[in-house]
């Protein structure tokens, strides 16, 4: 790779739940830049509509990457699995 070109990675991104519903799909290949989870979800910005990326982007999401959660900032490398899970409710 030549100087100033950036390395593009490819992420699986997954939808549960009522998120699912939101984006209308259970799963999105991404290709970006890598990055950490902010500039995927900005990356996601501009693959959703407005009302799921509000969904996507809610405080009280949970987000699993390679099925493991995280909070924060967390590289992504590619073939990277990231999985957004609603919020469990019980009864």
């Amino acid at each position: 790779m030549g100087p100033g070109r950036v390395a593009l990675v490819m992420i699986k991104v997954r939808f549960f739940a009522a998120l699912r519903e939101k984006v209308g799909r259970d799963s999105l290949d991404v290709r970006t830049r890598g990055g950490d989870l902010m500039d995927l979800l900005e990356h996601l910005r501009s693959l959703v509509n407005d009302a799921a990326f509000a969904a996507l982007s809610a405080p009280n999401v949970r987000i699993a990457v390679n099925k493991e959660f995280v909070e924060g900032g967390c590289t992504l490398r590619d073939g990277d699995e990231v999985a957004f899970m609603p919020p469990i409710t019980g009864g």
